[in-house]
């Protein structure tokens, strides 16, 4: 089946009418207020490898809270209608399985990419990446997101699915087989919306903010009015994202699911 991106678009906005409220809730709730806790606390621009610990651990925490927001933020958006509290708590039974899918996924890329960085007695970054090594790192790096791409539909399938990791993995590549350019270009005008809204609009504020309150530090109110802007800004856009990509999955997926959403296309 052809995926169209506005049809996708026009499921989204029906979505967004009949379970907006919901949707913000749960992407306020388990990504905004996490991840400004954390950069409050430990502004990114201000680690070093002195940070404590525990700070990373705090990290870990945010991002699979973020990943069970993203669950349940998907199973609003696939239908039928159903609670907060329902929407969360699959979510969170649902968790495991999409981080271990995810792991799996980026394991092997990551495992090659650090014992490169270890052959060079450095931590690969894009400042040290030997010039006899660039094609080889470029090629992985290529590799790796052609295959997360390709595996675009595991938080969708997580949220609909009660398979294990392996599963998810072989069921996301499937749906996804004969699709990657089409959700490539979703995901570079999602990126171009997300610099505009993030990096040009959230910067402004930033900015501001600093002016008006004084740099940022650790726990100061500075750090913390920047990290709401931010965090609230990207969450917009990784929710804008989740939906869309759940109403192409549900193209993929097969019709019942287009005739599930409330309203869809309709002003």
């Amino acid at each position: 089946m052809k995926l169209s991106i506005g049809q996708a678009w026009d499921e989204a906005r029906g979505v967004f009418r009949a379970d907006g409220k919901a949707i913000f809730a749960v992407a306020l709730a388990l990504t905004v207020l996490p991840g400004a806790i954390l950069e409050t606390i430990a502004p990114s621009n201000l680690r070093t490898n002195e940070t404590p610990w525990w700070i990373a651990l705090l990290g870990l925490v945010a991002a699979l809270l973020s990943l069970t927001s993203q669950i349940a933020i998907s199973r609003i958006a696939l239908g039928p209608s159903t609670t907060v509290g329902g929407a969360l708590a699959l979510a969170f039974r649902r968790m495991p399985a999409l981080f271990g899918a995810l792991l799996l996924a980026i394991l092997p890329f990551a495992l090659v990419l650090t014992t490169i960085g270890m052959t060079q007695g450095t931590d690969l970054t894009p400042a040290t990446v030997p010039p006899a090594m660039a094609g080889a790192v470029l090629l992985i790096m290529l590799v790796g997101l052609f295959v997360l791409i390709r595996l675009l539909f595991l938080t969708p399938l997580s949220a609909e699915r009660r398979e294990g990791p392996i599963a998810l993995l072989r069921s996301a590549w499937q749906l996804s087989r004969g699709h990657f350019l089409k959700l490539l270009g979703v995901i570079l005008l999602l990126l171009l919306v997300a610099l505009l809204l993030v990096g040009a609009l959230g910067g402004a504020v930033s900015a501001v903010a600093i002016l008006a309150l004084g740099p940022i530090a650790p726990g100061n109110l500075s750090a913390l009015l920047v990290a709401l802007v931010q965090q609230g800004l990207a969450a917009m856009v990784s929710v804008l994202f989740v939906v869309v990509v759940c109403r192409l999955y549900a193209q993929a997926a097969g019709e019942g699911f287009v005739r599930s959403v409330p309203d869809a296309g309709r002003d």
